[in-house]
């Protein structure tokens, strides 16, 4: 590339780099949470563990060490029947929140792998589990979610 005599190039290279993060920027970048209304309730999307409330992080086990344990969004876990002991065989995906209830869809390793959604009422206290659902594939949004129950019956 053949530069005009009139730029520098400190210029050049400042702009150029300048732009090239701007677009790694734009497209590393997931969009912002999102509020769902789904079946009467209206969902704060969650994208990780530690965002949820403390009591429904215990009912998921959020701690816990090896298979018994869940890993986190993008985490590593067992996602087939080939085990490494070290690692969860669960692994959370996106949660919706509303006051004391939750929508959340966990990835389940193993033979029958599997997408785990469960509404929780109570989440503030003991966490009663209201319904269950069984997906495939996996949602990576609450929106994706809740629009893959609308055509899916809970168990």
């Amino acid at each position: 590339m053949r530069l005009p005599k009139s730029a520098s190039w400190k210029t050049t290279f400042a702009i150029l780099l300048t732009a090239s993060a701007l677009v790694l920027f734009d497209s590393c970048s997931e969009k912002p949470p999102e509020t769902v209304e789904w079946d009467g309730y209206k969902l704060r999307e969650v994208r990780t563990l530690s965002a949820l409330p403390h009591n429904l992080q215990n009912t998921l086990d959020v701690g816990r060490a090896g298979l018994d344990g869940i890993a986190d969004r993008g985490g590593k876990f067992n996602p087939t029947d080939v085990v490494d002991s070290s690692l969860p065989m669960r692994r959370f995906l996106v949660a919706g929140l509303e006051n004391d209830s939750a929508l959340v869809a966990i990835e389940r390793g193993g033979q029958t792998y599997g997408v785990e959604v469960t509404l929780f009422t109570h989440i503030n206290d003991d966490a009663k589990v209201e319904r269950t659902w069984t997906l495939f594939p996996a949602p990576r949004t609450l929106r994706a979610l809740v629009d893959r129950l609308a055509t899916s019956k809970p168990q």
